[in-house]
């Protein structure tokens, strides 16, 4: 039963990681060293630099957009 866990959490973590790489590599926020830099940080340590490289890409979404400005959207003041 032992064995099971191990091999699922195993396989869970190697499938976090692939995913993050991916994600990473897909990225338009880093550049190409930054992102060899972060591949290595989340394969050689896998659960801490897999959340720091995850944390980063997270913000990427969290950049503020622009409001629409309201003044411009209606011409009924003819």
């Amino acid at each position: 039963m032992l064995s099971i866990l191990t091999w699922t959490t195993v396989a869970a973590a190697i499938l976090a990681q692939a995913f993050i790489t991916v994600r990473l590599w897909r990225s338009e926020l880093y550049s190409r060293d930054q992102k060899l830099l972060q591949s290595a940080l989340i394969w050689l340590l896998p659960v801490v630099g897999s959340f720091i490289v995850y944390s980063g890409l997270r913000q990427e979404h969290d950049v503020s957009r622009p409001t629409p400005n309201t003044e411009m959207e209606s011409d009924d003041e003819d």
